[in-house]
């Protein structure tokens, strides 16, 4: 028996492939004179993985934070903490599966002194979800659930909500490709504190509602544990978006100019150039041809709703965004598909098309994106940038029995086809945002 030859390491893969004529200036692998089917699988596969891709688009910006907006943020989470480790005091922690939660306030904390308040707020907004569905799950099973006060403290943040939304209007900017973006990051947080304050009876708890509201005792532990944790983050979104507002605000003062009614417009322009699609699902047979078609559909259309019918009305950035990128996969979607090398009745893919495929889409995030992109132009291009990020080859993925090395290739090699398409129609939408100015 033949025994099989073990992976190469990344820098005998390098040099392999700089020894047939394919490594690129500065180390970067590329294709160079061979066909990108020349290379042997093992070697196409590990030169995609080895291609370098770009940084994630929050890399490049993102609203500042300030260390008092960090601080109060960390001293939130650390009352939580100490009021959970409080009431879980003689609580069986294997019969209600109780977790640890306080590494999150360590952490935050560290982040903040080493001088990353974003870093800090990002602790603490991931270490709250836990942390405050303890504290929940704790108070039920010590029957001290206040579903009143945490209506109360739910009706609050709808409150909050609706004054940061009626005072984004109307929409003034003093540099659009860098205050668009402010506003779409303040409307996501709008959203997710929208989004975790909901919760299904918080409606009964109205002062106008006839019905009585439903008791604490008729909810599970886990049931209060999820409407606190909700809640308190739902807080925290609504105290970023605050804080962000009011940094734009002073960031803007009185020199803006109006955008609001040209977000309208444009939303409304978009939509109507988008068509709905669907996706069919109902495929009989299904080799690497109907794979990829399938991949490239799904990722290009909504199949339920589509995501701008799913944001509140007066979130005006966002819903232009969303309309943008829904155009964009439009156009992509039509490239992508006419660019696909599968043909029907295919029954294995070569992994040297994901190696050029990953290369032209890397030079076309080079030369239309580029290396510092605005503020917008990052929000806007994130799909196609993460496309490309995550389009890597596992070849221990195959060894189960539900997948296989085509599926895994093909897979990558939508990844990197669309990803290329995306990123060269992103500027022609972006240049319609930007019309007014």
């Amino acid at each position: 028996m033949v025994p099989t030859p073990p992976s190469p390491t990344r820098r005998q893969l390098l040099g392999g492939v700089a020894g047939a004529g394919i490594l690129g200036s500065g180390g970067t692998v590329a294709v160079g004179l061979l066909r990108p089917t020349a290379l042997p699988n093992v070697v196409a596969d590990w030169a995609t993985n080895a291609y370098p891709t770009p940084p994630p688009a929050n890399s490049h910006w993102h609203p500042p934070v300030t260390d008092d907006h960090a601080r109060d943020a960390i001293s939130l989470l650390e009352e939580t903490v100490e009021e959970t480790t409080t009431l879980r005091e003689g609580i069986d922690s294997d019969e209600y599966h109780l977790r640890g939660i306080g590494a999150g306030v360590e952490r935050a904390t560290e982040s903040l002194e080493d001088g990353n308040a974003h870093d800090a707020l990002s602790e603490v907004t991931y270490s709250m979800q836990f942390a405050a569905e303890e504290l929940g799950k704790a108070r039920a099973i010590r029957d001290e659930a206040d579903l009143e006060a945490l209506a109360e403290r739910s009706f609050a943040v709808y409150d909050r909500i609706d004054a940061v939304f009626e005072a984004l209007e109307p929409y003034p900017v003093v540099d659009p490709e860098r205050d668009l973006a402010w506003y779409a990051e303040i409307e996501a947080e709008l959203q997710l504190s929208e989004h975790h304050v909901s919760w299904a009876d918080l409606e009964a708890f109205r002062d106008d509602e006839d019905a009585d509201p439903p008791d604490s005792t008729a909810y599970e532990p886990r049931e209060i544990g999820d409407i606190t944790a909700g809640v308190r983050q739902a807080e925290l979104a609504i105290e970023t978006a605050e804080r962000y507002h009011d940094l734009l605000a002073d960031e803007i003062g009185d020199a803006g100019s109006e955008y609001g009614d040209h977000l309208r417009t444009l939303a409304a322009d978009l939509e109507a150039d988008v068509e709905s699609r669907y996706v069919d699902d109902d495929i009989e047979t299904y080799g690497p041809y109907e794979y990829a078609h399938s991949e490239l559909a799904h990722w290009s259309f909504p199949s339920v709703s589509p995501p701008w019918e799913r944001l509140r009305s007066e979130s005006r950035t966002l819903i232009t965004l969303e309309l943008a990128q829904a155009l964009v996969n439009w156009r992509a979607h039509e490239f992508a598909a006419d660019d696909l090398v599968i043909e029907p009745g295919q029954s294995s893919f070569d992994p040297g098309h994901v190696f050029d495929g990953k290369r032209r889409a890397r030079s076309t995030y080079q030369s239309e994106i580029g290396s510092d992109p605005s503020p917008l132009l990052a929000e806007l291009a994130e799909r196609g940038i993460m496309d490309l990020r995550v389009a890597t080859i596992r070849r221990d993925s195959w060894d189960s029995d539900n997948w296989s090395a085509w599926r895994e290739r093909v897979q990558a090699y939508c990844y990197v086809l669309i990803s290329h398409a995306r990123l060269r129609e992103y500027p022609a939408v972006y240049d319609r945002i930007l019309e007014p100015m």
